[in-house]
């Protein structure tokens, strides 16, 4: 494979730097097509490519396009247990291919990967609990969640228990996604799920066999290490945990090709990885590929009153 230039590269993601910036920025370019093309002269079970981040070193891409908040968070607010596992699941699960999941967003240069990955997973759960998928706003978490902090991180359990338990949550139509913190206008939204609607969160079990049964029955709210997935292009990935969790995104499925492994929503639009989607191997130690096991998967709670249908 042969990557284009700095300048093919910048000319075709619109690119463009001041002054001596540009020096500094094709230095850390040709250094991540060196790092991916070390990378795939190994032949793995998955490749790498160059994306609209290869101008940054590891550390800005996290910095810029990542949010959990660097806070140590607690499951306990209005944590409703964990789920049990189920003895047999399916052999496949993809709710994408089952209609239950929306098509891929882009948080953009804001550190809300915490709301997508909670709205995101709420749109499926509700779509599976009622039959109506809706496209629900990410940015009235961004400017309204108090328990959270926008663009500067949070987490979907703390939006679940804290937020969500009192307020409704409005169309994305009705208040759409800037990627910039604002002023909370949810009085003024179009409410298409009801306060009340969400009641809380329960966590998932940090194993495969426990994130694979939760999926037999919803997509999950998960986190991982975003910095071990900068350049992900296709195939399965591999390897254990490598540093700390620092990006929510959902698991939506899981399968075998080659190898067995769970299929993640992204929120970095559909350039990225398998347009928009990754798929992380079962197998990466007791943390998970990508640090996939290293905190609680959780799932919203919602209110049998709410969904019934």
């Amino acid at each position: 494979m042969v990557f284009p230039t700095f300048a093919a590269w910048a000319a075709l993601y619109g690119k463009s730097y001041n002054g001596d910036e540009s020096t500094v920025r094709e230095q850390i370019y040709n250094d991540n097509v060196a790092k991916i093309e070390a990378h795939n002269a190994k032949q793995l079970s998955y490749s790498m490519d160059v994306n609209a981040f290869a101008d940054l070193t590891e550390d800005e891409f996290v910095a810029q396009y990542t949010g959990l908040s660097s806070a140590t968070p607690s499951l306990s607010d209005v944590n409703l247990g964990t789920l049990p596992e189920v003895e047999s699941p399916d052999d496949a699960v993809d709710w994408v291919a089952n209609g239950a999941v929306n098509p891929i967003k882009n948080q953009g240069q804001c550190g809300s990967c915490w709301a997508f990955s909670t709205v995101g997973t709420l749109e499926s759960a509700y779509k599976i609990a009622t039959g109506n998928l809706y496209s629900l706003a990410e940015q009235q978490l961004v400017d309204c969640d108090r328990s959270d902090d926008g663009c500067s991180g949070g987490w979907p359990h703390t939006a679940y228990d804290s937020y969500y338990a009192s307020a409704g949550v409005c169309s994305e139509s009705s208040y759409a996604y800037t990627a910039r913190d604002g002023s909370c206008r949810d009085s003024s939204c179009s409410v298409v799920l009801p306060r009340g609607t969400v009641t809380g969160h329960q966590n998932v079990g940090r194993t495969s066999s426990a994130l694979k049964s939760a999926l037999s029955s919803q997509p999950v709210s998960v986190t991982v290490n975003a910095g071990q997935l900068q350049f992900v292009s296709n195939g399965v990935v591999t390897g254990s945990c490598s540093g700390q969790i620092n990006h929510a995104v959902i698991a939506v499925g899981y399968g075998t090709d080659g190898l067995d492994y769970f299929k993640i929503r992204n929120s970095w639009g559909t350039s990225w990885g398998e347009a928009g989607y990754v798929r992380l191997a079962q197998s990466g130690g007791s943390e998970g590929t990508a640090c996939l096991l290293q905190y609680a998967p959780v799932v919203p709670q919602l209110s049998t009153e709410s969904v019934s249908v």
